[in-house]
């Protein structure tokens, strides 16, 4: 017993040493950020973003009194609700073709999961070029229907669509990948037992792949919730937060106020905030969709 105890401390140190490199990574990049971004929502800071006074929760007052955060907040939440509902369904209706028997299907599915390949300041400068309203795509498809030119990213309704599509786009390749390998799994005998029975197409997606896939479905809810609520790429690089804050998210709002306005105060309590936005959608999403998953 004491050589065992002597090995397993020994055994323990040696873990230490290898785990030490992602420790202080850890430390120098995640902890020291986020233990800074508590402490400076409780100061006004300077322009050089150094603690100047203490104000206590005056930060969070200055936050919840000023309407453009309510404004990012609620633009925020209708991103966040449309984007990740309209990625998995997309990710779920093209995952479920692939798996069928047709010519081709190889190439559909590598069109399909190409999109991981692409970073998010490509693809937003793609989408950006795809909105131009001289050259761009959907720009001559919709004069080619008889809309008169116009700029799509100049008006509210239409930057918001803009931005939801592109955020859809770029989403859709990880939900893609990870719904096949689902639907994969699935056996085909469930299928063709329910072909005999005479069920629609919709009844055996919603009596048989849903709730066969619902553990992937769950992890991909939760992670595009996740992402969704942390958009800021396209927001920059397409929208700008435009045309008139419709576009503003909270990270967005983050950035301008910390490297903008130099208000890192401000900008700390809008991240803190954003956090434990994030914290409660994700425990509400354990706490009642995850009820619905079904474990085989």
């Amino acid at each position: 017993m004491p050589e065992i105890k002597v090995k397993r401390r020994h055994w323990f140190k040696s873990a230490l040493w290898f785990l030490v490199p992602s420790l202080v990574i850890m430390a120098v990049f995640t902890y020291y950020p986020m233990i800074m971004t508590v402490i400076n929502s409780l100061f006004a800071t300077n322009l050089t973003g150094k603690a100047a006074n203490f104000v206590g929760v005056g930060n969070y007052v200055t936050i919840f009194s000023d309407p453009l955060f309510f404004k990012s907040l609620g633009n925020t939440f209708i991103f966040v609700a449309v984007t990740s509902v309209s990625t998995i369904a997309l990710a779920l209706i093209l995952a479920r073709l692939a798996t069928q028997r047709l010519r081709g299907a190889g190439f559909f599915r590598t069109a399909f999961a190409s999109t991981m390949g692409v970073s998010a300041a490509a693809a937003s400068i793609l989408w950006l070029f795809l909105f131009n309203p001289s050259v761009g795509l959907i720009s001559v498809l919709l004069k080619m229907i008889g809309f008169a030119q116009v700029n799509v990213l100049t008006n509210p309704t239409g930057a918001m669509i803009a931005v939801i599509l592109s955020s859809v786009w770029m989403g859709s390749g990880f939900a893609f990948l990870n719904l096949l390998g689902a639907l994969q799994s699935v056996p085909q005998d469930y299928y063709d037992v329910a072909s005999l029975a005479g069920w629609s197409n919709w009844r055996q997606t919603w009596k048989i792949t849903i709730p066969m896939v619902s553990p992937t479905l769950f992890f991909l809810i939760v992670v595009e919730v996740i992402g969704a609520f942390k958009t800021f790429t396209q927001i920059d690089l397409i929208t700008g937060g435009g045309p008139d804050n419709t576009t503003n998210f909270i990270a967005y709002k983050v950035y301008q106020d910390a490297f903008n306005y130099r208000n890192i105060g401000i900008a700390s309590a809008e991240a803190i905030v954003l956090t434990v936005i994030i914290a409660l959608a994700t425990w509400v999403q354990f706490r009642f969709t995850e009820r619905k998953v079904y474990y085989q």
